[in-house]
């Protein structure tokens, strides 16, 4: 029993962070977004990749930020100093992230199929040509996992660099950096790296099959950034130090 309230004590320790005032600007920007489909035209729909892209990796690092802000703002150095597992806070905040995004993804799904009746948009094969197609879908989770890659990439990103250099806006600047890279060159600086499936498209011409390797591309990227926040946040000296610097 002691045990169990432990873990959900620790859960909703890390859930405080939406209670602050970088808990807002997620939630004002989703609400934004739900106003541009409730106000569209019925009789033209706007591209579901938006919502469901475009307009949703500002919100990951967003929600970073809410999750972790408490602990670059002190606590991190408490924390360090007591018998809990670290690596599990990190872990915690990434599965809360992941819910988040989950059920922004139904949520914007749910109200772009009651607007304009369906929701028809591009969707990518895993299989080995990667073949792309439009595709009229009655759930979200082709487009979720068509993303997720994607989604891990930017949020490990943002997280690492936030956690190892112990800034808050370094890490909003990072993850923001990569998708406004992206936007200008439309995948072409870096083809294996475009986070934006409408980008793999593009970049198709030249090279054929771009979407599966680019997929593998981003996963390994995430596995290798979480290796090194893994140990970032493991290294309990440095934010015990930190006063003393």
């Amino acid at each position: 029993m002691g045990k169990g309230v432990r873990i959900v004590s620790l859960w909703l320790q890390d859930l405080r962070g939406f209670k602050s005032i970088w808990g807002l600007p997620p939630l004002l920007y989703v609400l934004m977004l739900g106003y541009a489909i409730w106000s569209s035209d019925p009789e033209q729909p706007g591209n579901a990749l938006f919502y469901g892209e475009l307009a949703f990796y500002p919100l990951v690092v967003m929600l970073c930020a809410a999750l972790f802000h408490r602990e670059l703002g002190g606590p991190m150095e408490i924390y360090a100093t007591l018998p809990q597992s670290l690596t599990g806070m990190a872990a915690r905040k990434g599965l809360i992230l992941l819910a988040v995004c989950t059920g922004y993804q139904a949520a914007w799904f749910t109200a772009y199929q009651a607007k304009f009746g369906a929701v028809t948009t591009l969707v990518y094969s895993y299989g080995p040509a990667g073949q792309s197609s439009m595709c009229t879908l009655h759930s979200f989770m082709p487009l979720l996992l068509q993303m997720l890659p994607a989604l891990l990439f930017i949020a490990v990103l943002t997280l690492t660099v936030m956690l190892a250099v112990k800034k808050l806006y370094a890490g909003l600047f990072a993850g923001l950096a990569l998708w406004m890279l992206d936007i200008l060159s439309h995948g072409s600086w870096l083809p294996y790296f475009t986070i934006y499936t409408v980008h793999i498209q593009e970049q198709s011409k030249e090279i054929p099959n771009l979407f599966l390797p680019n997929r593998l591309v981003l996963l390994s990227a995430t596995l290798i950034l979480t290796v090194i926040l893994n140990y970032t946040v493991q290294d309990r000296s440095r934010w015990i130090v930190s006063e003393e610097e």
